[in-house]
C-alpha cells in the first residue's frame, strides 16, 4: 500500500511479520533505552494481533520511518465515545528525513486503518516536557483533552 502519488518521493506500507526486525530497529531508534531482544519479542506479538498495526517508510530500500497505531476498547485518557477507538502508539522518522511529512503521511495512514477498523476517534498522548510532539499533534488536528503526572514511590519489603 503506498499512499504517494509519483511526486512523492518515499514508499509507505503496511509492514508484515517479516518487517519485524526492521521495524524493531527503528523502534530501538525512538525509544533509546529500551533493549532491543525484549521490544523484538514484544513486537512479534504485536504483529500477530489483529488490533494492532505498523507502517513504514522507505527511502528507495533504507527503512526511514515507523509508525505503531491499536484499536483500544478499554478506557484511554480523553476518549469520549464508548466504543473502539485508534490510538497512535508511536511514530518516529529518522532526523534525516524530518519535516518532510513522512509523519504526518503515517498519521494520515493510522487514521485511515482505525477509520476502516470502525472508529470514529482516534487518541494520543505525548510527554509533557516534548513540546514538538505536543506542537506536532496540534498541527495534525489532534486537540489536547487533559494533562496528568504520574507518580511512582517503592515500597519497603513488608515485615514478617
Amino acid at each position: 500500500m503506498n499512499t504517494c502519488d509519483k511526486t512523492c518521493p518515499f514508499l509507505y506500507r503496511k509492514a508484515e511479520r517479516d518487517d519485524v526486525e526492521t521495524l524493531t530497529e527503528l523502534l530501538c531508534e525512538l525509544y533509546e533505552d529500551h533493549p532491543y531482544e525484549p521490544l523484538l519479542a514484544e513486537n512479534k506479538a504485536l504483529l500477530a494481533d489483529e488490533k494492532q498495526a505498523f507502517f513504514l517508510a522507505y527511502d528507495n530500500e533504507m527503512p526511514i520511518g515507523v509508525s505503531h497505531v491499536a484499536l483500544r476498547s478499554e478506557y484511554v485518557n480523553g476518549k469520549e465515545f464508548d466504543e473502539t477507538a485508534g490510538y497512535l502508539e508511536a511514530v518516529y522518522v529518522r532526523k534525516r528525513y524530518r519535516l518532510l511529512g513522512v509523519a504526518s503521511t503515517f498519521v494520515t495512514m493510522c487514521e485511515d486503518w482505525a477509520r476502516h477498523n470502525g472508529c470514529r476517534e482516534f487518541l494520543s498522548d505525548c510527554l509533557l516536557d516534548n513540546t514538538d510532539s505536543y506542537h506536532f499533534h496540534l498541527k495534525l488536528g489532534f486537540i489536547e483533552t487533559e494533562r496528568c503526572i504520574f507518580f511512582r514511590k517503592e515500597l519497603a519489603p513488608a515485615k514478617r
